[in-house]
């Protein structure tokens, strides 16, 4: 309702006054309100650092980066294509009639530094938006002669402009920042106590701050902010990632820039991570493991109760572990400064090729062609204790994690996106118990493991479910070649490809003298193809022949279809993410929801996260994230956006899609 009711304020008494070129003073038109000044200095590097300084009427007032309530900031749009960095000194906050605003009643230096190629004179126009009982906008325009040489005594101008700037570091430290429902909760110590503090922040991208309630305890100043959307609706704080924030302590003040973690007990965010460990037991991404699944479970007709269950147990210990070393790479990544989301492993090619290397040793092991087991030094005495099998247990249940955790399922993401803000001893326990989770089927039969005489006695169906398995697995291997196409070339993948599967039929021809000469010719066949078809067949051009019209993801084109009244369709996908291809063909490319996405007034916007991308990446991280597929709909009516379910439905995807376009509040647009 506030800035309802500002914009129309504004609006309704807004004029233009225009003057005659900056700098000269005194710079006082008819109905300006303020004197305006700008000082330069000689270009250098280019850049062009000017002051402006700006001296409102007695009772007006100009406005900070964020105003409040009322007012705009002062922009400059400059003739050339020229980009300002603004410093801004510190405000004071007014308070009128239920509104609260933030900038300037006295005179204001504002330090700026231009970027430019100009050398001569730099051209354009400020717009200053002055308010007393009434708001103006004025317009001044600017006409700098750089050719002239530097401001007399600029060099001391500037200092003493900048140090009405405030610093980024100095004696305030936080304590915390947390998010539980639409409120923000600042914590702040100060070793000098505080005297008349006050806090100002940034609003971020969909959302508004309220002014802060604050309450002091020793050197402690704990500040609560209400969260809103642009149409002054309660919004998520959790939803903000990171909060600008400038503290004024009396004389001193401070510009911090904080990362905002959830208030949700640890022990609820574990329970989180729990069921979304074993939730990743049925999502889509586990398709390429099914054969090892199936392959445990096929063993235990043949096994004794002891053998089944330190064999799933050995599963168990593979699975957390695998968990363990995620725990450790993220927690590498986090101290070095990098943004890491679930599934990231993925973006690495050399992965990959280690993943495609291990399928393809696992399709010789469900053959019969081998046993794989762990290194003597290492399994000396699982083995000795388990029997047989016991060490490809553990590798299995490492390797299907690994292969299983491309794609987020729900609760998981929860979970991950809570641990990559914790704290690192957090970060490790929400892992482990991720692990536990997902391990929690094998736990169950090894508590159980009479689970064996549910199961069919051993007979031919073994030999033929074995036959299934290996193909399973087989497909996996090529899926997996598949997705280094991008990154090492269709030709050397194929011609790859060929003699791994070229040489597993030959090692199943020397295994089954019966089938030697057929398997034999098969393993040929296989790669003279290949490599015919590397050699001779075009290469892919990387034509899309998606039903759907999408275009790149950027800030800049969500931007633009937002201004236009637009709802926007964004979705993050990737190669290797196999939720993201179930979405696609079972929501995506369904007729009612081509037709409905195919609307006019609806853009479609498509970010590639197979390879690293930290465009992507800070998408993500705005909305809270931890990987893919991600999906969100924008439009008038949810200008800050709503995030779909990570495997989406049809009936949410339409639902959700009619409401961005339901009409929003009444706006008012300025008369040309």
């Amino acid at each position: 309702m506030k800035a309802f009711f500002r914009s129309l304020w504004f609006l309704l008494f807004s004029l233009s006054a225009a003057s005659a070129a900056v700098p000269g003073w005194p710079m006082k038109p008819d109905n300006s309100h303020a004197q305006v000044h700008v000082w330069h200095d000689a270009p250098a590097n280019g850049k062009v650092r000017l002051l402006l300084d700006v001296t409102p009427d007695e009772g007006w007032k100009t406005y900070w980066r964020t105003p409040g309530d009322g007012g705009f900031r002062p922009a400059i749009a400059w003739a050339s294509q020229a980009k300002t960095q603004w410093h801004w000194p510190r405000p004071v906050r007014f308070d009128s009639a239920g509104f609260t605003s933030v900038g300037y009643d006295r005179r204001v230096v504002f330090p700026l530094e231009v970027t430019t190629q100009e050398l001569q004179r730099l051209r354009g126009k400020l717009t200053l938006s002055l308010c007393s009982n009434l708001c103006v906008v004025n317009t001044f325009p600017l006409d700098i002669n750089l050719a002239s040489g530097p401001s007399a005594h600029f060099a001391d101008a500037w200092q003493n402009a900048m140090r009405a700037v405030p610093p980024e570091s100095g004696t305030v430290a936080v304590q915390s920042v947390t998010a539980d429902d639409d409120t923000l909760t600042v914590k702040l110590t100060s070793p000098e106590g505080w005297s008349r503090p006050d806090l100002f922040t940034d609003n971020p991208t969909g959302a508004t701050l309220s002014p802060p309630q604050a309450e002091i305890r020793g050197d402690t100043l704990t500040a609560r902010f209400s969260v809103s959307d642009t149409q002054g609706k309660p919004l998520d704080a959790f939803r903000l990632q990171q909060l600008s924030l400038l503290v004024s302590n009396g004389a001193q003040s401070q510009q911090l820039t904080v990362d905002i973690t959830p208030s949700t007990a640890l022990w609820q965010i574990l329970a989180v991570a729990l069921a979304g460990g074993l939730v990743l037991n049925l999502m889509p991404c586990v398709l390429p493991v099914l054969g090892i699944k199936l392959a445990s479970l096929m063993t235990l007709a043949e096994s004794t109760r002891r053998q089944t269950r330190l064999r799933f147990l050995a599963t168990a210990a593979g699975i957390v572990f695998s968990f363990l070393v995620l725990a450790a790479v993220v927690t590498g990544l986090r101290l070095s400064g990098a943004w890491i989301g679930w599934g990231f492993q993925f973006q690495n090619p050399w992965f990959i090729a280690a993943m495609v290397v291990v399928t393809w040793i696992f399709c010789f092991s469900l053959a019969g062609l081998f046993e794989i087991r762990l290194p003597s030094g290492l399994s000396t005495r699982l083995a000795t204790a388990g029997g047989n099998g016991i060490g490809g247990s553990f590798l299995e249940g490492a390797f299907a994690t690994l292969l299983a955790t491309p794609c987020t399922a729900p609760f998981l993401g929860t979970a991950v996106t809570f641990a990559l803000a914790a704290p690192v001893h957090q970060l490790w326990l929400i892992f482990l118990v991720l692990g536990v989770g997902m391990s929690l089927p094998w736990l169950a039969i090894s508590l159980v493991p009479g689970v064996a005489r549910w199961l069919p006695k051993p007979g031919p169906w073994m030999g033929k479910l074995r036959l299934v398995l290996v193909l399973l697995m087989l497909g996996s291997c090529l899926w997996l070649m598949s997705l280094l196409v991008n990154a090492w070339g269709a030709r050397y993948v194929l011609i790859g490809g060929g003699l791994m599967v070229a040489f597993f039929l030959y090692r199943c021809a020397k295994a089954m003298p019966a089938h030697q000469e057929n398997l034999r010719s098969l393993a040929f066949g296989v790669l003279f193809g290949a490599g015919l078809y590397a050699f001779l067949a075009p290469q892919p051009q990387g034509k899309d022949d998606s039903p759907l019209n999408w275009q790149p993801l950027s800030e800049a084109a969500l931007s633009e279809a937002l201004d236009a009244k637009k709802r926007v369709l964004v979705d993050i996908t990737a190669d290797w993410c196999l939720n993201c291809r179930v979405n696609e063909v079972l929501v995506l490319h369904r007729p009612e929801v081509i037709a409905a996405l195919n609307r006019d007034d609806v853009v479609l916007l498509q970010g590639n996260w197979s390879q690293p991308s930290a465009e992507i990446e800070q998408f993500l991280r705005r909305y809270g994230a931890s990987g893919i597929p991600f999906n969100a709909i924008f439009g008038p009516s949810l200008p800050q956006g709503h995030v779909l379910p990570s495997l989406l439905s049809k009936d949410a995807l339409l639902t959700t899609l009619t409401k961005a376009n339901a009409s929003p509040s009444p706006d008012f647009t300025e008369e040309k």
